[in-house]
């Protein structure tokens, strides 16, 4: 490749080089993995979120239709004992007793009245009327708020409870009493936790969350009896089942099959005509004729696939209309020439009689070169699988049959589709540049990751650095050692440069440093 190019696509290839992140980065490039990332993404959260919201109301009917039960079996013990000798009471409790229900007879307590309006209140006036209890006679302890989902509001409303020391002097144990190095929530759960105990400071007995399968500690409730003691009643709230989640994983696990399933033959029902769509781009791009593709697909792909056809339509008549316009002015050109080159044979001077008709075998040869770039431009050769290694070393045995240096470099075998007569030809010009201007040339044929690369170099002049790119223009001859007294008229590289781009490759020029030219055509496979 030519210098100037060399630097530049050195320069390209460095700055879009992926960065770290590019190559690390998990997110998929094509759509339907995009869909289904996106998919998977939404269902997750929106199943940790259904998970969370039904965790919080199973929760929350658990824990209040345990209360409801407490409090009817409280009502009935109450009754009961108020109703019996008080030697009976003893026996009375016990056989009462549950795994998440226990009662103490005790002289007092250190429980307060709720306030009204709290959720405690609530449990303490239905007790009081299952018991037919006087209103404000039941004390209660502060109950756990998460478990009602009210917020931040009832867990102020609870610090300044416990902080607070009127009302009676209603609370001996406060938030001031508790560990320094606590937080706020562990000064909550150690002041509840220290107003539970029984009066020998023991938790109780059903605190053992693994024998009992209770979560926590509820509630302490203490109840006035008719002879004058209080019925403390402590409760605790059932745990849930150790698997409880598994069905939601079952159901996130089907659904997120099902969605797959579905998002896979949408997606390639839905890319198809894009895929159809880039076949047909590839093929335009290499100068193949391509069919109108059939409008199929969603709107956005129909209006897509509509537009493609259009562009190609008026691609294809340009292109006819300026080789057409070519072809008639250079056919009509031969006329007039040839009647000049009769006129002239009547000339007496020899000498201006000559230089009539060499000037006039300039312009045919112009016009012959013309109808040449014009017919390759109008060809509608087909696309074949060609064996290229073989078409290569067929050519350079032709020149060596007539005497030529022309020596072939590659593999035995390479097959490649492309259209070979015009390939062909591409080849013939390069190389007869070659023997025109160093009287040798070498054919190189070697295959990249990418690329196909036919190499055709010289050891002739070369070509100065800031005329390489300038020789591909139709009609320019680089002056010195390529003039026109050794050259053609220009076309020759114009017309491979068609050739090779119409295959949707590239062709460059450098001059190698042990002198000479390198001709690179790089065709994609």
């Amino acid at each position: 490749m030519p210098k100037t190019n060399t630097n530049t696509s050195g320069t390209g290839s460095h700055s879009d080089k992926p960065s770290l992140w590019s190559r690390l980065r998990l997110w998929p490039r094509s759509l339907a993995g995009q869909l289904l990332a996106a998919l998977f993404l939404a269902l997750l959260v929106a199943q940790g979120i259904t998970i969370l919201l039904f965790a919080s109301e199973r929760s929350n009917i658990a824990v209040n239709t345990t209360r409801g039960q407490v409090m009817e079996r409280m009502a009935s013990v109450v009754r009961v004992l108020n109703q019996t000798d008080e030697s009976l009471h003893d026996r009375v409790i016990r056989a009462a007793e549950g795994p998440s229900i226990l009662y103490r007879l005790q002289d007092r307590t250190t429980l307060l009245v709720p306030r009204d309006g709290t959720p405690e209140s609530f449990f303490t006036h239905r007790l009081e009327r299952r018991a037919g209890l006087e209103n404000g006679t039941v004390r209660i302890s502060n109950l756990d708020r998460s478990l009602f989902g009210l917020g931040r509001y009832y867990e102020k409303k609870s610090s300044e409870a416990l902080d607070n020391d009127g009302d009676s002097n209603r609370a001996r144990i406060r938030m001031s009493d508790a560990p320094p190095h606590l937080s706020e929530s562990e000064k909550r759960h150690w002041v509840r936790r220290q107003r539970e105990k029984d009066e020998d400071g023991q938790l109780p007995r059903f605190s053992n969350k693994k024998r009992h399968n209770l979560a926590a500690l509820d509630m302490t409730i203490a109840v006035p009896l008719d002879n004058g003691k209080w019925l403390q009643v402590r409760t605790g709230v059932p745990s849930p089942p150790e698997q409880w989640g598994r069905p939601f994983l079952i159901s996130m696990g089907v659904m997120a099959t099902l969605i797959a399933l579905v998002v896979i033959l949408a997606v390639r029902k839905l890319t198809a005509p894009l895929r159809e769509l880039e076949g047909a781009s590839r093929k335009l791009g290499r100068g193949d004729t391509v069919e109108p593709l059939q409008e199929q697909g969603p709107a956005e792909v129909r209006n897509t696939i509509a537009a493609f056809n259009a562009m190609q339509d008026r691609l294809m008549r340009f292109v006819q209309d300026r080789t057409r316009m070519l072809a008639a002015v250079s056919h009509d050109l031969r006329t007039p020439i040839t009647t000049l080159r009769l006129r002239a044979e009547f000339i007496d001077d020899d000498e201006m009689r000559d230089k009539i008709l060499a000037t006039l075998e300039e312009m045919q040869s112009m016009t012959d070169a013309v109808l040449a770039f014009a017919r390759e431009d109008a060809a509608k050769e087909e696309t074949k699988n060609v064996d290229v290694a073989a078409l290569l070393s067929a050519t350079a045995e032709d020149y060596a049959d007539v005497g030529k240096d022309v020596r072939f470099d590659g593999p035995d075998s390479l097959i490649y589709s492309c259209r070979a007569v015009s390939l062909k030809r591409a080849i013939r010009n390069l190389t007869d540049n070659a023997l025109r201007y160093a009287g040798n040339a070498a054919i190189h044929l070697r295959t990249t990751a990418k690329t196909l690369e036919i190499e055709i170099s010289d050891t002739g002049p070369g070509i100065p650095p800031d005329k390489l790119d300038d020789v591909f223009a139709p009609f320019f001859r680089v002056e010195g050692s390529r003039n026109l007294e050794t050259g053609g008229v220009g076309l020759g590289l114009s017309i491979t440069r068609t050739i090779v781009r119409g295959h949707g490759g590239d062709i460059f020029l450098t001059n190698r440093p042990e002198g000479g030219l390198m001709a690179t055509i790089s065709l994609p496979r």
